[in-house]
This record gives C-alpha cells, structure tokens and sequence, in this order.
C-alpha cells in the first residue's frame, strides 16, 4: 500500500430499518472475494472527518460513499477500495497518479478543470485490522453511459456529442501534453457529469433516506442501496475519471490495457504503445454514443467471446489491410498476417465502407463526421491525429457546410 497515514474510525449508532431477507446477491456482494470490502456504515465517521450520509455506487475494487466534511460542512465522495492483495500496485498507481495530476503542468490549461482531481487520501482500518485505500473526490452526476440510455435510440443528439467530445479531448490533451499521462481505460462509464443542483445531496443526507437505504446484512455487513440521481435537469461539465489503469506516457509501455472493442491494433499485435492508443479509443468510442452499436466488438459469432482474430478481421474489413511497416514490429503479427500482410486466419474479412458503417441520419454533415473520426481510426499510431490537431476539427467545431 501507498505510505498514507492509518486512521482509526468513528461509529454511530446504526439507523434500524426492514431488512431483506433475499437470498439473491445485491450489488457489491455479487463481485468475488465480497469479504474484501470494506464495511461502511451509514452515519459513520471516517477519518475523524467524514460522515457517510449515502453510497453512490460500486465496482469490482471499491465502494463509493457521500459523505459530509465536518469540518467544512461541504459534501465530498469517499471511494473505499477493496482490500485486495491482487489489485494493490493498480490502487497504489491511481492514488500515485492523482497526486501527479494535483501538481503536474500548467494550472491554467484548459483542460484541467474537465479531469477528476482529489481532495484528500488516507488509508482506514476494517475491524478485521486490513487497510483499506481511501480517496476523497468532488461528488459527481451520471456517467455518460448512463445519460445516453435514457434516450430511446440510445443515441447522444450530434450537438451534445460536440460538446463532450470538446471537453474531453481538452482532458486529453492536458494529460498528454502538459501530465505525459497516458490514461488506456477511457469508456462512457469513466466520463462524468458535474453535479449542478447540490441540494440533492442536502436531501440524501437525512435519518429517513438513510433508514431506507439498507437493504439487508450479510455475515455483519451491511448491504446498502446505491442513491439514484434520475435525469438531471440541468448538465454539469464532462469530468474524465478513473485512473487506477493509467500510465506514464514518457516510458515506454507493452502490456495488455483498454477494454476490449475499444483496443487499439497496437496493442492486439503486443506493440509498444504510447498516447495514441487514447486516440484510437475515442475513435471507436464515438461509435457507441452517436451509433448506439460497436464499431468493432472482436467476438466469435459462434461462441459470442471475444478473439483477437475477430477484432483484427473487423479492422482489416473497415480499414483495408495493415502497412507491412506496422506489421513488422510485431512479433506476433505472423499469427494473422503472411509476409505480405495478407490475412490467413480462418475467419473471413467483410469488407464495409465507412459510409455505409455508419447510419445515423441526425448528423449535420456525414462527410465531416467520418472525417473526424478517421483522423483517429488508423492503422499507424503515428498517423493519428493529435488532441491539439483534433479540437481544431472543422466537423467538431461546426464549421462544416451541407
């Protein structure tokens, strides 16, 4: 664990309430190894400083709560990781990186205010005496996964598209530019909206929401509903999250990283890779929120698992064949591709133009849309546009005539 001060914590008394008495797992008790999570009571006092008014949420690593700052009297999010023997050196890399963000680079970078930063980290000690990794954050709203389901295609409008996308490629490019922070794990679930209406916190913070928010106890662990925001009226700015998976963009990196439709070849081929694997991401991303479907999915269409081979072959279909310059620095190319760079796996390529890939009527000017995006869909990671390159994009910017 990272050199953070232990603390001890401060219980109070628990709010009684109906509990269920399902058998099916709920929410965190459904992720393996569910001991490893902290148990966080409502009304606690973590830190001698924080009190849990709400949880916001989970993952597979951590639980996220509301908490008030007694000393402030201000609302923060407290994410509590897992003790997890497994995932230490990734919780030591995001709280490492995070404080590489609060003082890296121009403070008065565009870019900055649209990156999640921390307000504060220590480590809390469970009953059991196991430390667990705690990072405070300012409360956020919605993902952008999130927002684009409640639209019944499942598909942002172009103009909210634009703005997001502006705002986060100025994430990116103080990252990049100003951090050398490669972040390899960018997703609508890791972009989130800025809270504007703060008096929803206000609301969550009281004995009735909280009595209501326990769901059931499992083994002394109390299982809690996660608070649900509904649709905002009103939209905060696009905040690029998570950074447990991010890395130093100045040395030089060949592991396995992004979710899986979102891999850049460079990384499928076990190439060295660096700040342009960023790019390819949210090229494949756009995809999914203006088309409501994956640009390239990689999955077996017998087993539906994903396969390297599949992903490659939606690649080739799109793009055309790989330079053999590409193809040369990897050593696992000969797996897929001849001396030629011919593909030789069983599955077929199926070729499709990217005009009639993408089929989204409601968009200003389809020309000036797949331009945008090919500027970051390319084969050559060099090849790539820039985020400086792509925030002058005459699509993005809506300068693009009919």
């Amino acid at each position: 664990m990272s050199n953070a001060v232990i603390v001890n914590v401060t219980t109070c008394h628990t709010i009684p309430a109906v509990l269920s008495t399902s058998a099916t797992p709920f929410e965190e008790e459904r992720e393996v190894g569910f001991e490893k999570f902290y148990p966080v009571t409502l009304g606690e006092v973590i830190n001698e400083k924080y009190k849990v008014v709400a949880k916001l949420g989970f993952g597979s690593a951590s639980t996220i709560w509301c908490c008030r700052n007694l000393a402030t009297n201000k609302y923060a999010a407290l994410k509590i990781y897992a003790y997890d023997l497994v995932a230490e050196d990734e919780i030591d890399n995001e709280t490492a990186i995070y404080k590489h963000l609060s003082t890296a680079g121009n403070p008065d970078h565009p870019g900055k205010m649209y990156v999640r930063t921390i307000q504060d980290s220590f480590i809390v000690t469970s009953r059991a005496g196991n430390p667990h990794q705690c990072l405070v954050h300012e409360v956020l709203s919605n993902d952008i996964l999130s927002l684009r389901y409640t639209r019944p295609d499942r598909k942002l409008p172009e103009a909210m598209l634009k703005q997001i996308l502006i705002h986060l490629l100025l994430a990116l490019d103080f990252l990049h530019s100003e951090c050398h922070i490669i972040h390899t794990d960018i997703k609508e679930e890791n972009i989130l909206l800025g809270l504007v209406d703060s008096s929803i916190l206000e609301q969550l913070d009281t004995k009735e929401i909280a009595a209501s928010r326990l769901y059931k106890n499992v083994n002394g662990y109390n299982l809690y509903k996660s608070a649900n925001f509904g649709i905002p009226t009103r939209f905060g700015r696009p905040i690029l999250c998570d950074f447990s998976l991010a890395r130093n963009g100045q040395v030089e990196h060949c592991h396995d990283i992004q979710p899986d439709p979102y891999r850049a070849p460079e990384v499928i081929l076990e190439m060295p890779w660096g700040y342009a694997v960023d790019i390819w991401n949210v090229g494949v991303m756009v995809w999914d929120m203006f088309e409501n479907r994956r640009m390239f999915d990689g999955l077996d269409p017998e087993t539906g698992k994903y396969g390297n081979r599949f992903h490659l072959a939606s690649i080739v279909g799109l793009l055309g064949p790989p330079p053999l310059e590409f193809l040369q620095r990897s050593e696992c190319s000969s797996v897929y591709f001849d001396d030629r760079g011919n593909w030789k796996c069983l599955n077929p390529i199926l070729s499709v133009s990217w005009e009639e890939s993408q089929r989204n009527l409601e968009v200003s000017s389809k020309k000036g849309f797949l331009d945008f995006v090919r500027k970051m869909v390319q084969w050559m990671p060099e090849s790539r546009a820039s985020t400086a390159e792509l925030l002058e994009d005459p699509w993005l910017l809506g300068d693009v005539e009919e």
